[in-house]
């Protein structure tokens, strides 16, 4: 019915939270899913506490993969394409989602027509910046104005595809070292066909951490990227250089 990809570099102070989310007991879906994590090279024994989570928990139906080739796009594509399943989710390791997030996804795609979403974005232990701004609610309007005019915007933590458009565009591209989401996404908008369509679903809801929130360089070297990225995709129509990363880690 439904897989979820989620790709994995050092995130051993997370992910078993974000696994937790997706036990059979937390979730309302009563259909067959599975989770796919993908580990990207991780020293931080995040891989082995994969591992012992599956046998601590078996009867989530985890599988755990390897991607040598750097970056969270080549880990995603590994992923989508290690999926059994025609539904294809993706989220982060250091997100929560929500009981009714599988099945949320699997309503929405009933509608035949409905080839991808993205869905709302919210913040557990949000910082205070967030709060200020409002942010959850200014990414809500943002998803809801760009699938109206055609140009999705993914969050890596929280979208589905059919396998089939997935398939249509050639995934991920893998030279992206960020904004690998938000570009397939414009992708896949490019080649629906009559009838078909993306669509903004906020009942589909995730909850992401803020650990890159604050009054840092990284996290104004984070925030300035991610506007910069978003205007050469969004409004320029292409990749700069500068989003391709570096032939290693």
């Amino acid at each position: 019915m439904i897989s979820v990809v989620i790709p994995v570099y050092n995130e051993a102070e997370a992910i078993e939270a974000c696994l937790e989310a997706l036990l059979p007991s937390r979730q309302t879906l009563r259909k067959p899913y599975e989770v796919v994590a993908v580990d990207n090279g991780s020293t931080d024994g995040s891989r082995e506490l994969i591992r012992r989570f599956h046998r601590a928990h078996p009867e989530l139906p985890l599988r755990l993969v390897h991607e040598e080739e750097s970056g969270v796009a080549a880990a995603s594509q590994r992923g989508f394409c290690e999926a059994r399943y025609g539904l294809i989710a993706r989220t982060d390791a250091d997100t929560r989602v929500a009981p009714t997030w599988l099945e949320a996804i699997v309503r929405r795609f009933e509608d035949p027509k409905v080839m991808a979403l993205c869905g709302r974005v919210c913040f557990y232990r949000p910082h205070w910046i967030q709060r200020v701004l409002l942010l959850e609610r200014l990414i809500a309007l943002h998803q809801r104005v760009h699938v109206w005019l055609r140009r999705p915007h993914f969050w890596g933590f929280n979208f589905a595809v059919r396998r089939e458009i997935f398939q249509r565009v050639g995934g991920f591209d893998t030279r992206l070292r960020l904004g690998e989401d938000l570009e397939l996404g414009l992708r896949l908008g490019k080649v629906l066909r009559p009838g078909e369509r993306i669509v903004y679903a906020p009942e589909v809801r995730v909850y992401s951490s803020s650990r890159r929130y604050g009054l840092h360089r990284e996290w104004l070297r984070y925030t300035l990227d991610g506007y910069r990225a978003y205007f050469a995709l969004v409004w320029q129509g292409r990749v700069p250089e500068w989003m391709l990363k570096e032939p290693s880690r």
